[in-house]
């Protein structure tokens, strides 16, 4: 028996001898956040599509992130519970890697979501308004959104037409992850995508961020010096919240896939399941909980999200 054969048997000894009350935080914590991605997306929704002040065209982007929230608590996660509860992994290849690939698909939809927002909002800030509005029609904006969901699923599926196994269960995570690696040619395939698509979407939201907080602080530092304070500067200020909201909910996503993100790149240097089985189920557990924390922040950040939020669980009309 090799390494890493050792090292995957070791952590899989682990997760299957837990004591019983471990099994059952981890379980119910889990519970926890399929139960809050779930219905908090579907919140999410419900208010986009009957609220009139937030059915705008720039919220079609929400709603993709709250889809791909609501696929990874309803077809994703439940695997994952169920490791948790039994100890092993009791599906076969196939559901492997079907597990793997909706959540390559969710994760990278989710990424490029969030460059297409950044982009939006560099455009509406930095930009003239004319272009916003040339670029950003309902018709263009879908197109992105379905452009971003089919390019995804295409490369993430291309690969089973050579390979029959892309992912493999991983004990320390709970669930059906693709290795990085430089040394055969399924994982060398995923290193290449997954280090592209992370290094292309990070220097695109970072380069669209800094031009808007640029554009932000000397729009304010005009009108102070100025003393002017236009309906202009009313709608600029209200555009400069929306940004703020849609700016926290990029942070809170990095914030919650860095760890996943610089384990992956680590394990793909170092070597596989190294790391402490606890460490791993930490790092699953903050990315997942990505899943559950946007409509929390459009609720907090957003008057007009907390309304139609309010409305829809009192069950009253507008």
């Amino acid at each position: 028996m090799n390494e890493t054969n050792v090292r995957i048997t070791t952590l899989a000894l682990e997760l299957k001898t837990r004591e019983r009350w471990l099994v059952g935080i981890e379980s119910l914590a889990w519970l926890g956040v399929i139960v809050a991605a779930f219905l908090g997306n579907v919140l999410l929704t419900l208010a986009v599509l009957k609220t009139s002040t937030i059915r705008s065209r720039h919220n079609y982007y929400l709603m993709s992130l709250a889809a791909t929230d609501v696929l990874n608590s309803a077809a994703i996660m439940p695997y994952t519970l169920t490791v948790l509860i039994r100890g092993k992994w009791p599906f076969g290849n196939f559901i492997c890697q079907l597990q793997g690939s909706l959540t390559s698909i969710c994760a990278t939809v989710s990424l490029l979501t969030m460059a297409l927002i950044s982009f939006n909002r560099y455009v509406k800030i930095v930009r003239s308004v004319q272009l916003y509005q040339k670029i950003f029609t309902r018709r263009n904006i879908l197109i992105s959104i379905a452009m971003a969901w089919g390019i995804t699923t295409f490369l993430v599926l291309v690969p089973f037409l050579f390979y029959k196994t892309m992912f493999r269960f991983h004990p320390g995570k709970c669930l059906c992850w693709l290795q990085l690696s430089l040394k055969d040619g399924p994982t060398l395939y995923g290193l290449v995508i997954y280090s592209s698509t992370v290094c292309l979407i990070f220097s695109s939201i970072s380069f669209s961020y800094y031009k808007v907080f640029r554009k932000i602080r000397a729009h304010y530092a005009q009108v102070a010096n100025s003393a002017i304070h236009s309906e202009n500067s009313t709608a600029f200020a209200e555009e400069v919240k929306i940004t703020a909201m849609l700016f926290v909910t990029i942070l809170a996503f990095f914030i919650c896939w860095v760890p996943s993100f610089v384990i992956d790149f680590y394990e793909a240097i170092a070597g596989y399941y190294i790391l402490p089985r606890q460490l791993y189920f930490f790092n699953v557990f903050t990315y997942t909980s990505s899943s559950a924390i946007n409509p929390l922040i459009y609720g907090v950040m957003n008057r007009d999200f907390r309304g139609a939020y309010k409305r829809i669980l009192c069950c009253k009309e507008n």
